[in-house]
């Protein structure tokens, strides 16, 4: 993956670039700039797109208030980590496929997402962008090449050499001696066993020799639970965290909680699920990024592929999936339907209805 276009947009921001390592950011102040920063820190030790994340996190727990900037990079798998804080915006389009809208919403830490595919185009803005009488329209005879400039934020575009795509064996006959798990359509009764699941002790936490493990910072409790940094008290044993020191440190992440069926059924929220009754023909999990979860609906109102479940960080988001009868996210704001393709943070007692089903968030 590479950078192949950067086109700088006009406002009253900071833009800058370093390779394949890119952000905005509204700058304010005469105190170095966070985000720059750790721009400069992950060019200079060469870090990728996820070093860059990374580090802008752990900059914004330093940080008084919530520092608007939005940023970006290649990683060293091939895909692409976006990250926003504060009023930064990135939009993402993989491909030809729908627009993603990336925002922090009211959470005090950052929000980052991994996107991968061949071609996928960023947009990066601090709501700097737009002046009075000023275009917010990218202008393709301006290029950011390298260094920091004045700017309201970036329009990137990042591309890769298209693989040989390896022969797919035949998802109803596995090839002789494949395994026949690895094929296996899930149901709510088998689900998944062709994705690795996080393995997890006694008590939900990760091992941290799991090489499925996902790493995120945290603190521990003084009972020794890893939490998220922002919340005030420990998921677990409920023992407050506002007391010093709060060390952060990168350990896996434990599972986040589970996700209750409307029949009863449970499944451990430790990583992204596709719901549908055909999910199994997802991108995501057929590359391994997801996991599927059949919805047997004799109606018909649940579509082939309805709904996504993806973890970012401590964060749990879903994503209507351009479904035939949309989803509806009810919560303790009251109910909507969710915009398609556009990722909505949820809390612990949220319940998403997919057609005549309905799945429910359980800390």
């Amino acid at each position: 993956m590479k950078v192949t276009s950067c086109v700088p947009l006009v406002g009253r921001g900071v833009i800058a670039r370093y390779g394949a390592l890119v952000g905005v950011t509204a700058a304010r102040g005469p105190d170095p700039d966070p985000l720059l920063s750790a721009l400069a820190e992950a060019a200079a030790s060469a870090g990728d797109g996820a070093d860059l994340v990374v580090r802008a996190a752990r900059a914004a727990l330093r940080c008084c208030g919530q520092p608007a900037w939005a940023c970006a990079g290649v990683t060293k798998d091939g895909g692409v980590a976006v990250q926003v804080h504060g009023r930064g915006v990135a939009t993402v389009r993989v491909g030809g496929g729908p627009e993603v809208r990336l925002t922090a919403g009211g959470s005090v830490t950052p929000v980052s997402r991994k996107f991968s595919g061949t071609r996928l185009t960023l947009g990066l803005e601090v709501g700097e962008v737009g002046e009075v009488g000023e275009t917010t329209a990218p202008d393709p005879r301006y290029w950011l090449g390298e260094g920091v400039a004045r700017g309201g934020g970036l329009v990137v575009t990042v591309t890769a050499d298209i693989p040989d795509i390896p022969d797919i064996p035949d998802m109803a006959a596995p090839a002789r001696g494949a395994s026949s798990i690895a094929w296996r359509l899930p149901t709510l009764d088998a689900p998944a066993l062709e994705t690795p699941a996080a393995i997890t002790r006694a008590d939900g936490s990760a091992y941290d020799d799991d090489p499925h493990a996902v790493l995120v910072d945290g603190v521990l409790c003084a009972a020794g639970h890893f939490n998220n940094p922002a919340a005030r008290a420990c998921r677990r044993c409920g023992i407050g965290l506002d007391q010093p020191p709060r060390n952060i440190m990168r350990r896996p992440r434990p599972p986040l909680g589970v996700l209750l069926l409307d029949d009863g059924t449970r499944f451990p929220l430790d990583g992204d699920y596709v719901l549908g009754r055909e999910p199994a023909f997802d991108s995501d999990v057929i590359g391994g990024r997801s996991r599927p979860l059949r919805i047997n609906d004799p109606n018909g109102t649940v579509s082939r592929l309805h709904l996504r479940i993806s973890l970012a960080g401590w964060q749990v988001e879903v994503s209507d999936l351009g479904s035939a009868n949309g989803s509806v996210l009810q919560s303790s704001d009251g109910e909507r339907t969710l915009p398609p393709h556009e990722p909505t943070m949820i809390e612990p007692g949220a319940r998403i209805g997919i057609g005549h089903r309905s799945i429910q968030y359980l800390a």
